[in-house]
């Protein structure tokens, strides 16, 4: 590694950074793509940046960024009744032909390092539970296992599904199934039921932002553990000066007697795998949520959420989304048994991990689900 020097971000770093990632995590599989735009929005435009919240790793022979690790952000969250301070770690990659070099455990040692100056208590990230970097780099810094989130996978919009997957049209009447008849007979049900007669929704493209904030952070708070409220510095960064149309939001808003009960959002990406030439446009969601104290019993909170679900998809086909997809916490099982009731595939998700950063502090086996935003598991604000 003589050629190799670790420093932090400069401007004009923007290229090689999205390169880097997109090299890195294209030869693991099919996933999103930076462009230097778009990381300069998810990175140096993020509230509160400084150039040592990305740590560098560059081959000062050949010019060129060969690793990174991303302190995304930092900012206090509630867990156990503890307001703690915490670095989110995402990006963390090496060019092929660099790995196991022991470049990504110097870099994260220099991110942690810079976590502890800020005086960080802790610092959250998500990796493949399986993966390498799990394995031999996060449980060696320090990092433990707290959460497993599962992700859940829906189909909103067949024709878009098939146009970007031409193979799969014998499928179709299969997704027809899976995506549309669930969902009519719990339409049925809702109907059925008195306590949603005084219930309505609405589904508002880019428009009502701090209407929907203001519900997010008063319903979303008293359930989970890990929520950071959103501020309107951080709601202006993260879904309002979007850099591109598909990362504008979506939101599902719900309503009784016209107060807001609950809510959702989400944007579209477009995936690719360049190794198999595909390239489909998906919805990612950010966060679903009830106020569930207004629900009269866990049947109505489970008919609620399945009408929050069925007004999440309707708005998906709308934005011509093949595919969904929604991560929850292990411990959402309210969430869970509605995602499946209306037909989501279920898989096992990352393992959500936390590095204590100060001596005394302790962290119990969580009680709540926990709260991962879009901006830690798939560094999408």
């Amino acid at each position: 590694m003589g050629s190799i020097v670790f420093r932090h971000y400069r401007d004009g770093d923007d290229n090689q950074l999205a390169d880097l990632y997109n090299r890195s995590f294209q030869a693991n599989g099919p996933g999103l793509i930076r462009t230097p735009k778009n990381w300069n929005w998810r990175y140096a435009q993020s509230p509160d940046f400084e150039p040592e919240m990305i740590q560098i790793a560059e081959d000062i022979e050949k010019n060129i960024i060969v690793g990174s690790v991303h302190v995304s952000l930092v900012e206090r969250v509630i867990i156990d009744d503890q307001i703690l301070l915490n670095g989110e770690i995402n990006d963390v990659a090496c060019l092929p032909g660099y790995t196991r070099q022991g470049i990504a455990k110097r870099l994260l040692k220099n991110a942690i390092k810079y976590m502890k100056k800020k005086k960080c208590d802790i610092s959250i990230l998500t990796a493949d539970y399986s993966g390498f970097p799990r394995k031999k780099l996060y449980l060696k810094e320090g990092y433990r296992d707290y959460d497993r989130e599962k992700m859940f996978v829906q189909f909103p919009n067949i024709l878009n599904l098939i146009h970007d997957f031409y193979g799969f049209a014998f499928l179709a009447p299969v997704f027809l199934i899976l995506s549309y008849l669930p969902r009519l007979l719990y339409r049925l049900i809702v109907k059925s039921k008195p306590f949603f007669n005084d219930v309505s929704y609405e589904i508002i493209r880019n428009k009502s932002h701090f209407k929907y904030m203001d519900a997010l952070n008063r319903i979303i708070r008293p359930y989970y553990v890990g929520f950071h409220p959103y501020t309107r510095k951080k709601y202006m960064w993260a879904r309002i000066n979007t850099p591109s149309k598909r990362y504008e939001p979506t939101y599902i808003i719900l309503k009784k007697k016209n107060e807001i009960i609950g809510g959702a959002s989400f944007n579209t990406a477009n995936i690719y795998g360049f190794n198999y030439g595909l390239k489909f446009k998906i919805g990612i969601v950010h966060e679903i949520f009830l106020d569930k104290k207004k629900f009269t019993d866990e049947r109505n909170l489970h008919f609620g959420y399945t009408y929050l679900l069925d007004k999440l998809l309707k708005g998906a086909k709308r934005r011509f989304a093949g595919g969904i997809i929604v991560f929850a916490s292990s411990l959402d099982t309210s969430l869970h048994k509605a995602l499946k009731a209306v037909k989501f595939l279920s898989f096992k998700g990352a393992s959500v991990m936390i590095k204590i950063l100060k001596k005394d502090l302790k962290i119990e086996k969580l009680t709540k689900p926990l709260y991962i935003p879009t901006h830690v598991s798939l560094s999408i604000p």
